[in-house]
C-alpha cells in the first residue's frame, strides 16, 4: 500500500487504510484508476446472503449523511465561475456528483464509480451540483443521495423519507430483489452542536446512537435486500488546532480564529473543555455504532446485514490541501477522491460484514 501512494504524503496513508475498510478485500490487485481494473467474470449464481456480495452484484447504491456526504464546498473557490471571495458561487454549492460515496459524475474517483465499473447497470448514483439546501427536492441531481447539508442524526428519518420512495420509483430497479447498499456518514454537526441550546439535548451518545439504530431498523423493515455500512465518527475537533492562522482557510482581518469554520463549528471557540467533550462524544459515538452493528450481527439474514467501519484518521496529519478553502472544515475533491480509492478485487472477493 505505501509503495502506491508512496508520491503522497501521510495523509494518504490514513485515507488509504479508512477506503479499504469501506471496502475490505482479502486481495487485490493494484491500478492507477478505476477503468484499469479488470471485469469480473460473471458467477453462474447470484449471491446467497450480504456475505457472497461482490461490487457486481450491487444494483443499486444509496447514502445519507450531512454536508460530507453531499459534497458541500469541495472544489472550494473557483475565482473563474464569478464573485469572490466566500459569495463565490462554488462556496455555496454541493458537487452531489464526485461525493465519495455516491458520486456518479464521469471521471469522478468515487464508491459509487468504482461499483458502475462492475455493474454498469448501477442505479443510484448522484450526478451534477446545485446550490446548497437544506430539504430535499432536487431528485435528478441527487437521485439516491439523501444527505443534507447540516444534517445531525435526529435527520436521517426525514433523509428516509425522501430515499424510500425514491428508490421504489427508479424505473430500472427491481426493489424486491435487487442488491442494495446504504452508506450512512453522520456525526461531525452533531459534535458541533454539543455546546449549544437547544441542539445539545439531541446530540448526546445515547441519543446519537436511538437515532441511528431507528434508521437502520426502518430500512430493515422496509428495504429489502441491503447491506448497510455505518461510517464510524471522527474528531473534529482536531480541525480548530490544523486550521488555526492559515492564511489558506482566508482568516479575516488577520484574526487567527476569524475562520469560517469558527462559525460552522462553534463549540471550536469556547474552551478547551468543549472541545475535549467533542472528543468524548466522537468516542462514544462510535460505541453506539459498534453496539448497533452486533446487535444487528445476531440478527443477520439472507437479505439483510449491517457492516460497521471505523473512522481511523488523524486530522492533525492532514496537509490543509485536502480541504476546501471555503471554509476549512468541508474536505475537498483531493480528500473525497482519496476517501474512495480501492484495490481491484479478484472474482473470490467478497464485500465484508465483519
Amino acid at each position: 500500500m505505501a509503495t502506491f501512494y508512496q508520491n503522497k504524503n501521510i495523509f494518504a496513508s490514513a485515507l488509504l487504510a479508512l477506503s479499504i475498510m469501506f471496502i475490505h478485500y482479502a486481495y487485490a490487485l493494484r491500478a492507477s484508476s478505476i477503468s484499469d481494473c479488470p471485469q469480473l467474470s460473471p458467477r453462474a449464481s447470484g449471491p446467497t446472503n450480504p456475505r457472497d456480495l461482490r461490487p457486481d452484484d450491487i444494483k443499486v447504491i444509496a447514502a445519507l449523511g450531512d454536508s460530507l456526504m453531499a459534497g458541500f464546498a469541495m472544489e472550494g473557490i473557483n475565482d473563474n465561475d464569478g464573485g469572490s471571495g466566500i459569495l463565490n458561487i462554488s462556496a455555496v454549492t454541493e458537487f452531489r456528483g464526485q461525493s465519495w460515496g455516491i458520486g456518479g459524475d464521469d471521471g469522478a474517483i468515487t464508491l459509487a464509480n468504482f461499483v458502475n465499473h462492475y455493474n454498469a447497470s448501477l442505479e443510484g448514483p448522484a450526478e451534477g451540483s446545485h446550490i446548497v439546501t437544506f430539504c430535499q427536492g432536487n431528485s435528478k441531481v441527487d437521485v439516491l443521495n439523501a444527505a443534507l447539508s447540516g444534517a445531525i442524526a435526529m435527520n436521517l428519518d426525514e433523509e428516509l423519507n425522501y430515499l424510500i420512495p425514491r428508490m421504489k420509483e427508479l424505473p430500472n430497479v427491481d426493489f424486491e430483489n435487487d442488491w442494495k447498499l446504504i452508506t450512512i456518514q453522520i456525526g461531525s454537526n452533531d459534535q458541533c452542536a454539543s455546546c449549544l441550546n437547544p441542539f445539545m439535548g439531541e446530540v448526546t451518545a445515547e441519543k446519537f446512537g436511538g437515532y441511528m439504530e431507528a434508521a437502520v431498523e426502518r430500512i430493515h423493515k422496509e428495504i429489502p435486500r441491503v447491506l448497510v455500512n455505518l461510517v464510524g465518527s471522527f474528531n473534529v475537533s482536531e480541525v480548530y488546532g490544523l486550521t488555526k492562522g492559515q492564511e489558506y482557510c482566508r482568516p479575516l482581518f488577520n484574526n487567527p480564529d476569524a475562520i469560517l469554520n469558527r462559525v460552522e463549528c462553534s463549540c471550536f471557540l469556547f474552551s478547551d473543555k468543549e472541545r475535549d467533550n467533542m472528543d468524548d462524544l466522537s468516542a462514544n459515538y462510535n460505541v453506539q455504532l459498534e453496539a448497533i452493528y452486533e446487535k444487528y450481527k445476531a440478527q443477520e439474514s439472507d437479505t439483510f446485514a449491517v457492516r460497521y467501519t471505523p473512522a481511523k484518521i488523524d486530522i492533525g496529519s492532514f496537509p490543509l490541501e485536502v480541504m476546501s478553502n471555503v471554509d476549512c472544515f468541508h474536505p475537498g475533491t483531493l480528500a473525497h477522491q482519496w476517501v474512495a480509492k480501492v484495490y481491484c478485487p479478484t472474482e473470490d472477493d467478497r464485500f465484508r460484514v465483519d
